[in-house]
């Protein structure tokens, strides 16, 4: 596990950026944290190393935004209204580990679709300024490598 500290929104989306150029085609990100915790901002400036030229915005009550327009397609789910009704019988599995990049907001709702190789990010405040955060990074099984390479 790789651990790092972000003072400002900049210094998440520069994370983001190192992430993205390390992408490859069927890689899943689940993102972990409070509201408010840095998720959607990594998401942006994921997105934006992509090339991804649409705006992006957490799609909390869409559940699913599709992004294409950048190198690798991209999937952004905010999985938190799922918390009731679960994501099973929904479709959802056709986007994860597919043509492009899944990234994962709440993926606690989306647990039984998750598959074994993949980024696993927590987003914690530390409570020393109001922008400033902890971000661990942890690569299971294939997405190891990746996690490895990221300095």
């Amino acid at each position: 596990m790789k651990t790092f500290e972000s003072t400002n929104p900049a210094q998440t989306q520069a994370l983001a950026k190192k992430l993205a150029d390390l992408a490859t085609v069927g890689l899943v990100i689940t993102l972990n944290g409070d509201l408010g915790a840095g998720k959607t901002t990594f998401t942006k400036g994921f997105a934006q190393a992509l090339g991804v030229s649409d705006r992006v915005k957490s799609p909390t009550f869409n559940i699913l935004n599709t992004y294409e327009s950048g190198r690798l397609p991209l999937y952004h789910f905010d999985a938190y209204r799922l918390e009731e009704s679960g994501a099973a019988d929904q479709g959802f599995e056709d986007y994860l580990g597919t043509d492009g990049v899944t990234l994962i907001e709440w993926p606690q709702f989306m647990a039984d679709l998750l598959p074994n190789d993949r980024l696993v990010m927590t987003f914690e405040r530390t409570g020393n300024g109001a922008d400033e955060r902890l971000i661990t990074v942890k690569g299971l099984g294939k997405a190891a490598a990746i996690e490895e390479a990221l300095v």
